[in-house]
C-alpha cells in the first residue's frame, strides 16, 4: 500500500499507543497492541494550542473537522503526486486516514502526557480532529528477548543544502551567499556562543569523510536535528551529545550513515530541487504575498491541492523551458514556490536498522549493515500565513550573526563543491 486518501475505520484501543516524539504540527505514537492490521503502524496525531479545543459549539466542530479532514486528504495527494516525484517514490512512506474518536483523543493525551518534553506542553493533541494519518512505522521497539540486536533509528533534519543564489538579496544580506542559513541561524539559537559546528553543506559534500565528520559534529550539538532511537527511545549521553555512551557502537553507526548519505539517490535529489527552486527568497517573495492578498490572487485561506498541482506544473515547465525571466512569473506562482521549497528543506530523512548489535557484541567485523530502510516524512505543505514570520526570522537571523560577525574577514564561509 503506497498512499491512500480513502478513510478507514478501525477500531483503535488508547492503551495500545505509545509516544514516540513530536514536533510542532503533530505528536507521533506507536502502535504495541495485537490488530496486525495496525503493526508496524504509527499515528500522527495533530495538535492544537491548549484549551482550544474547548466548548467549541457543534456547528463550529463540524466545520473545523471537515476542514482538517480536506487538509490531510490534499496533504496526502501532495506527498503523492508532487514530494513522490520530486524524491523518488521508494522514500515516500505508505500513509493512510483512519477515524478516530473524542474519547480515544483525549485518553491517548492523558496516558502520554508525562513523556512528553516541558517545551512541548503549550500544545496537546487537538480533541477535535476526526481523521488522523497512519504511516508506516520506521521507530520500533526489538523484542525484549532479543539480547543481542537493538533496532536503532537516525532522525536527519537537513535543513538547507546549497547556498542561495537568488539576485533579490538585499545588499545588507549579502552574508546569505556565503554562509548557509543553518549556520547563520546557529547564533539566534544559541545566544550563549554555543553554536553547533554542523553544516549541511558538509552533510551534502559527496564526501565519506566529510560527511562523518559533519555527523560527528550533528552528534554534539544535537538538538531535535539529529536524533538517534535506540528500541524505539530517543537517546543522548549525559552531556546532552549523541556518544557511544548510549548508542551502541556510535563510530560504527557514525560511518554506516555517512555511506548511506553519500550513495542514496534521496540526498542529491533534495539538493537539486532546492537549487532548482532558488529562483526566489523570502526578501522578494513577502511583497509579492502581499500584493497577491490585495488583488484577491490569493486568499487567507491556506491553497488545495489543485494550486499546488498547477503551480508544480508550471514551475517544471519553466525549468524545463530553461526560461530564466523571472519578471513573468506570477505573485502567487513565487509564492507557492517559495512554500515549495520550505517544505522540503524541512523534511525529516529516517533511516532503520533492524539488526543493530548490542553492546555485547564485540566483533562485527562479519556483520553486513547493507539492509536499512530509509524514507522521508514531515513533508505537509507548510502554511502561506507563515510568510511575515518567516521574513521577520530571515531578518532577525542575519542580523543578529552580523552582531556576532560584523567584519566579513572573520566570517567562516560554507564550503559548497
Amino acid at each position: 500500500m503506497p498512499i491512500s486518501k480513502e478513510l478507514v475505520d478501525i477500531p483503535l484501543v488508547p492503551g495500545d499507543w505509545d509516544y514516540i516524539e513530536e514536533g510542532i504540527e503533530n505528536v507521533i505514537v506507536s502502535y504495541h497492541g495485537n490488530d496486525p492490521e495496525l503493526q508496524g503502524w504509527v499515528l500522527r496525531l495533530t495538535k492544537c494550542d491548549v484549551g482550544a479545543d474547548i466548548d467549541v459549539d457543534s456547528h463550529e466542530a463540524s466545520l473545523f473537522r471537515n476542514k482538517e479532514l480536506q487538509r490531510k486528504q490534499d496533504a496526502l495527494e501532495f506527498a503523492a503526486s508532487i514530494v513522490s516525484p520530486i524524491v523518488g517514490d521508494e522514500y515516500v512512506l505508505p500513509q493512510r486516514l483512519v477515524t478516530v474518536s473524542t474519547e480515544f483523543l483525549l485518553q491517548v493525551r492523558k496516558n502520554i502526557e508525562s513523556r512528553r518534553p516541558k517545551n512541548r506542553l503549550a500544545k496537546y493533541i487537538d480533541s477535535r480532529q476526526s481523521a488522523s494519518m497512519l504511516t508506516k512505522e520506521m521507530i520500533s521497539r526489538t523484542p525484549a528477548n532479543d539480547k543481542g540486536r537493538h533496532s536503532v533509528t537516525v532522525e536527519l533534519k537537513p535543513k538547507c543544502m546549497t547556498l542561495p543564489r537568488s539576485e533579490f538579496a538585499a545588499p545588507e544580506s549579502s552574508v546569505k551567499h556565503r554562509v548557509c542559513w543553518f549556520c547563520l541561524h546557529q547564533h539566534t539559537l544559541h545566544k550563549d556562543g554555543n553554536v553547533s559546528k554542523f553544516c549541511p553543506l558538509e552533510l551534502f559534500s559527496g564526501d565519506r569523510d566529510r560527511i562523518a565528520r559533519s555527523l560527528d559534529h550533528f552528534a554534539q550539538l544535537p538538538h531535535n536535528n539529529f536524533v538517534i532511537f535506540v528500541d524505539g527511545r530517543s537517546v543522548v549521553d549525559d552531556q546532552g551529545e549523541i556518544s557511544d555512551k548510549c548508542v551502541p557502537h556510535w563510530a560504527l553507526l557514525r560511518d554506516t550513515v555517512a555511506g548511506i548519505v553519500q550513495k542514496e539517490d534521496l540526498f542529491s535529489r533534495l539538493q537539486l530541487i532546492q537549487r532548482e527552486l532558488d529562483s526566489f527568497n523570502i526578501e522578494s517573495v513577502l511583497p509579492k504575498y502581499q500584493r497577491a492578498l490585495e488583488t484577491g490572487t490569493l486568499t487567507t485561506e491556506e491553497p488545495g491541492i489543485g494550486a499546488w498541482l498547477e503551480a508544480y506544473a508550471e514551475f517544471r515547465r519553466r525549468l524545463g523551458s530553461g526560461s530564466i525571466d523571472k519578471s513573468m512569473v506570477s505573485d502567487c506562482q513565487a509564492v507557492l514556490e517559495l512554500i515549495l521549497a520550505t517544505t522540503l528543506r524541512d523534511v525529516s530523512v529516517l533511516i532503520k536498522f533492524d539488526h543493530w548489535p548490542a553492546r555485547s557484541v564485540t566483533d562485527t567485523s562479519s556483520l553486513d549493515f547493507s539492509k536499512y530502510t530509509i524514507g522521508v516524512v514531515d513533508h505537509d505543505p507548510k502554511k502561506l500565513s507563515n510568510i511575515p514570520k518567516y521574513y521577520k526570522l530571515d531578518h532577525d537571523i542575519v542580523a543578529t550573526y552580523l552582531q556576532h560577525n560584523p567584519d566579513e574577514a572573520n566570517q567562516r564561509p560554507c564550503r559548497e563543491d
